[in-house]
């Protein structure tokens, strides 16, 4: 029997194929870059997302992309922070 439903990753993936569309608009190299990390953030914590099975796959992009970004700043000023 096939799957009804699918994946948490390959529903993740359709949604971002609908973004290619933004990401095209972006006219800066930053601004490219910035939109990539969410892109990678979106996928990082895929396993979790999947894990908690919740029904709104923006709810868990979400989550994901700001936990990642979070995780991100803290490294960021840590290392600003560390004596050189």
């Amino acid at each position: 029997m096939g799957r009804t439903a699918p994946t948490y990753r390959q529903a993740l993936e359709e949604r971002m194929k609908r973004w290619d569309a933004f990401a095209r608009l972006l006219t800066t190299p930053e601004e490219r870059a910035a939109f990539e990390t969410v892109r990678t953030g979106a996928r990082r914590y895929a396993a979790q997302a999947t894990y908690v099975g919740s029904p709104d796959l923006l709810e868990s992009i979400l989550l994901s992309v700001l936990t990642d970004l979070a995780v991100r700043v803290r490294a960021e000023a840590s290392a600003r922070a560390a004596p050189r």
